[in-house]
Order: structure tokens, then sequence, then C-alpha cells
């Protein structure tokens, strides 16, 4: 992202717009008194960015948050610091949501409909990750976790990972056994808890001693590496990228689903 020089300027708050855009930043709203009181108190320690609009007023990019305290306290005007070469849309956009995300520590649902905002809105994945700061495969992980049920997305991260309850929404055939799965699952070491979801998968409606007995099985299989030529491995990544899915997940479906149409137990 392209970094801009500023310029200082106190402007009345009526003429600060919040662009239609903006709804993500309403993500986390807490706080906003104190935001208040301590502005109050000590003044604004860090203005807000904004840039000129068309009709001679001021699109706000970061500091909605302080823009709203103000107004919380009565103030006429507001010191900005006004960009002195536009921002792209994506990149207002992303300043602004990286801003509330960086404030503190954002829940694994929080940052699902951030990334999932800003997606839509620059229309490029590949250009939402690299603003963000993350790669491609997190973010793909953050819009699949979006799309699960809300019971699983209150499991995470105190009794399943993130990606453990996306893969499991995929898995499990209803939301009930989801998230009984979840539960059983919660107490098992990283490797064991994919080990179960590979059983899991081979087919979902096994009692739970079944999947467990195949998992241990998967225990003493043999990693099997696989060579790829650069079309090949291409193609790979454009078909996961399309799934969301990790490659390595893909894989092992696609040959799980062979193996289950060509191999006689």
């Amino acid at each position: 992202m392209e970094l801009f020089s500023h310029k200082i300027k106190t402007v009345p708050i009526k003429d600060v717009e919040i662009w239609d855009e903006a709804e993500a930043r309403s993500l986390d709203k807490e706080g906003l008194r104190e935001l208040a009181e301590s502005i109050k108190r000590e003044g604004l320690q860090n203005p807000p960015i904004v840039q000129k609009s068309k009709n001679g007023k001021y699109r706000l990019i970061a500091g909605q948050r302080r823009l709203n305290a103000l107004k919380k306290i009565g103030a006429r005007n507001i010191p900005v610091l006004v960009v002195q070469h536009p921002y792209q849309l994506e990149d207002a956009q992303a300043v602004s949501i990286i801003e509330n995300l960086h404030r503190k520590q954002m829940s694994s649902k929080e940052m699902a409909e951030a990334c999932n905002f800003l997606a839509k809105s620059t229309g490029s994945n590949k250009k939402a990750a690299s603003a963000l700061g993350i790669s491609q495969s997190t973010f793909r992980s953050y819009l699949g976790f979006k799309g699960i049920p809300e019971q699983l997305k209150e499991l995470v991260p105190k009794t399943i990972s993130r990606g453990d309850a996306v893969r499991l929404s995929k898995i499990a055939p209803n939301v009930t056994q989801a998230v009984e799965t979840a539960k059983t699952i919660s107490k098992y070491s990283h490797a064991a808890r994919k080990r179960y979801l590979d059983a899991l998968s081979e087919d979902p409606t096994a009692p739970h001693s079944a999947v467990k007995r195949m998992a241990n099985y998967y225990k003493q299989k043999q990693k099997v590496r696989l060579r790829l030529s650069s079309p090949e491995a291409k193609a790979l990544a454009k078909a996961s990228t399309e799934k969301a899915m990790e490659p390595e997940e893909l894989v092992h479906e696609i040959v799980s689903k062979w193996l289950a149409r060509n191999t006689k137990k």
C-alpha cells in the first residue's frame, strides 16, 4: 500500500463524512465512553485521517471511533490529517479496517467479517490479504470460517481451532453432530484432531469408536510424497483456492475418494 504525506488541519466536525462502505468499522465500538472521557481530559492525541471530497467536505479514512467520541462530548471542530494525494478506494478500505483489527486482538468471527468485507470491496482476495498482512491461505481460512454455523463459531478458539471448525462444518451432516464432535476432539492434540477429521471424512455417519479406530490406523500409515509438475502444481493451487481449502486437504480428498471407489475391503 502506498504511503502519502498528510497535512494537519482543523475542520468543522459536521464536514467530516463517513463513507458508505464503512460498516466494517462498526466491528468494535466498546469503550467509546471511556475514549470520549480520555479525549476530554487529555485532548485528541492522534487526529483522524481524511481526504478532501469533491463536495468540499472530508471523507473519513481512519478514526471513526475518535470522530464519534468527539461528537459525544459536543465538539464542533476536529483536527484531522488531510492526505495530500487521494487514496484509492481499496487502500482507504484497508486502512480503515486495519485500524480496527490492530487496535486490539480481534476474535476469529470479527476477523472473518473484515476479510469478507475487504474481499467484496476490493474484488481481489490477493489484494485484500496483502493489505491485511496475512497469507492468502489464512485469508481463505477466514472466509471459510464466516460461512460456518454460529454454534461452531462460538467454540473457537476455546474448544477447537478456526481451521478445525471450518473443516468440521464441511464434514458433519448437521450442526448438532458438528458441535458434539468438536467437544469430543477438543482435548486431542493438533495431529490427533487432524487424523480424527480425516477418518470422519471417510464416513461422517460412523460411530465415534469406529472413527477413532480409523484415526489410530492413520497414525501408523506411512506418509506419501507427491511430486507434481509445474502445470499440475498451478492447477492444484487454483482448485484449492476455488474450494477454499488447503492444497493438502484437497489432495487428501481426491485420493480418499479414488481409493473408496477402486479399493475392495
